[in-house]
């Protein structure tokens, strides 16, 4: 506490702020309305967020904090594709010479090879923006940077059309999606809702140890 005021609760409320400042606009109200970031990562998570959503945690905030805010003081670009009924929203950081379009990722260690969810989603910038070519920049809190190129595709923009009509979809009959394991399970907070999780009983625990013989010595 700082005289009345409690100090904590109102580093919390700010940062709460930031991350709604900053965190992709989503209209959670149009299922016809999908945006590229939630097509090009887990369905699932996508669902979840719009329909039964937990409150982001710290670790959420700080890479909001960390990517986001970047993106915010660059020359953000935000655009539209429309398919049949379905609209697929973007949100591009930089457009160079009017003609590449550049996508920034902070990670904690660089890549060998680009993420596929990211291509789909810079690829899919390229075809809301009319574009041929963008660069996908990966760089770590230290400064570090590794760049790729990303030519316009048809079949990888097929695909994240498909994801996102899966989505909408869903959505719109109420039902939870498929669960699509992948790298992003471990530190997500709706990590219970798919997969089931206990503590090993210790009698359990003694006969795995016995199994491979490590069991305790007599």
């Amino acid at each position: 506490m700082l005289g009345d005021r409690d100090l904590r609760g109102m580093v919390d409320k700010a940062f709460d702020r930031l991350y709604d400042d900053l965190s992709i606009k989503v209209d959670k109200k149009n299922n016809d309305r999908i945006h590229a970031y939630e097509a090009a990562h887990c369905t699932r998570l996508a669902y979840y967020e719009r329909k039964d959503s937990l409150p982001p945690d710290n670790p959420d905030k700080i890479s909001i904090l960390l990517s986001h805010g970047m993106r915010k003081a660059l020359s953000n670009v935000r655009a539209e594709y429309k398919a049949d009924s379905l609209t697929l929203e973007v949100d591009a950081d930089m457009l160079v010479g009017n003609e590449f379009v550049v996508r920034f990722e902070v990670v904690p260690q660089l890549p060998e090879l680009p993420h596929p969810r990211h291509m789909l989603y810079l690829n899919a910038c390229l075809f809301a923006l009319n574009k041929n070519d963008g660069f996908l920049i990966y760089m770590t809190a230290d400064g570090k940077t590794v760049q790729f190129s990303i030519t316009k595709n048809n079949r990888m923009f097929e695909e994240i059309i498909r994801r996102a009509r899966v989505l909408s979809t869903l959505l719109k009959d109420g039902k939870v999606p498929i669960v699509e394991p992948s790298d992003l399970c471990l530190s997500c907070k709706y990590y219970s809702r798919c997969y089931a999780r206990e503590k090993i009983k210790e009698e359990t625990a003694d006969f795995i140890a016995d199994l491979f013989g490590k069991g305790k010595p007599k």
